[in-house]
């Protein structure tokens, strides 16, 4: 089996593959969407004629811009940390819970909840409201549980990939590398194998319940779920709707609590008092850093360029070099599939025309056989 070139061994190789792979991909889009091109047109019309007609109906395009704006970004997030066949970007540690977190510090910090401010910036920033309320970790909660579902349709979105794939193969009566590996090592007594069996197995008897509790909880073999349920026909619907309610309403459900409480006031003045008590060196240093942390919070002046604090400063840089890799790794699968893709064409090319030889020889023999007698 021919190995896959990488952006590393042969990175001129890859990105003509990676070249390739964008073009039939965006050939195959423009052939689906041509069937639907009366609907295209009409949405088209709609989101653009009234920019450029000026009137009452302006602030009203303005409004929808921004909650658009606001709901494809964490869809998109969402996506990103999903997507990709394992190779998602982790958007919640990234982005998601940083937002969280940010927020409910900011309200403890006011004792109240946080106005978002428009900014020039992708992000927001957050200010204080002139008067104090008092929180509980249910209006934190409440605050950012919009963006949370958001979050969590696009990961169920981002799964589908693997879905359609294994849908097209099996249609197609083709075999999937990633389940012949599973029926393979059935035998095997390892904890990964076990799981792997247990989720194939129980997809072909109860697919939603399967798929719902596979997405309930974080699961490196969901990918399983998809191709298995790609290859078994299980209809769209099923698959995602449970992949929907897993993530979006189970998972999410658990995580947001989990991470307003951790960084509500309680935790991190405890977690503060054990690092004083068993690590008192570095003590001073995270206290003057919340310090210089809640200063920005209640002052958003202090969130323009040039002002960011080195830590916040190295956390850019990490999300950039996530991101990097995440790109890499996204085109490294692809170009990866395509070669076996590939490979699989030309087996069966020449299995047909070795298929066709022996025929076309036998047919032969047997006219020679007929002149004879």
């Amino acid at each position: 089996m021919v190995e896959a070139p990488t952006l590393f061994s042969n990175p001129i190789k890859t990105l003509y593959l990676f070249t390739i792979v964008l073009f039939n991909y965006a050939k195959d889009a423009v052939k689906y969407l041509s069937k639907f091109w009366h609907i295209i047109g009409f949405l088209a019309l709609v989101v653009i004629a009234p920019r450029f007609v000026e009137g009452e109906h302006s602030e009203l395009v303005r409004q929808g811009d921004e909650i658009a704006y606001f709901m494809l970004y964490w869809l998109v997030l969402g996506i990103m940390s999903s997507v990709g066949l394992g190779t998602g970007l982790h958007t919640f540690v990234l982005y998601l819970g940083p937002h969280i977190a940010k927020t409910t510090i900011q309200a403890y910090e006011c004792n109240a909840l946080p106005l978002f401010v428009p900014s020039k910036y992708a992000t927001q920033y957050v200010e204080c409201p002139k008067e104090a309320t008092g929180i509980t970790i249910f209006d934190i909660i409440k605050q950012v549980y919009f963006e949370t579902v958001l979050f969590g349709i696009g990961t169920a979105i981002g799964e589908l990939p693997p879905y359609f794939v294994a849908r097209a193969a099996a249609l197609a009566n083709k075999k999937l590398e990633e389940l012949e590996e599973v029926l393979e090592k059935k035998d095997e007594n390892s904890f990964m194998q076990r799981m792997k069996l247990l989720i194939y197995n129980k997809l072909q008897k109860n697919a939603f319940l399967t798929v719902m509790l596979c997405a309930s909880i974080p699961n490196p073999l969901f990918d399983l779920a998809g191709i298995t349920c790609g290859h078994f026909l299980i209809s769209f619907w099923t698959f995602f709707g449970a992949t929907v309610l897993g993530k979006a309403f189970i998972k999410m459900h658990i995580q947001l609590p989990m991470t307003v409480f951790v960084f509500s006031q309680e935790p991190v003045k405890a977690l503060l008092n054990l690092i004083q008590k068993y690590i008192p060196f570095i003590y001073q240093f995270l206290s003057d850093l919340l310090d210089k942390q809640r200063k920005q919070l209640r002052d958003p002046s202090l969130f323009k360029e040039g002002t960011k604090p080195l830590l916040a400063q190295l956390w850019d840089y990490f999300i950039i070099l996530m991101i990097g890799f995440f790109m890499i790794s996204i085109v490294n699968s692809l170009v990866a599939q395509y070669v076996t893709e590939q490979e699989q064409e030309k087996k069966k090319s020449k299995q047909h025309h070795h298929h066709s030889n022996k025929h076309h020889t036998g047919d032969h023999k047997t006219s020679k056989k007929a002149k004879s007698s």
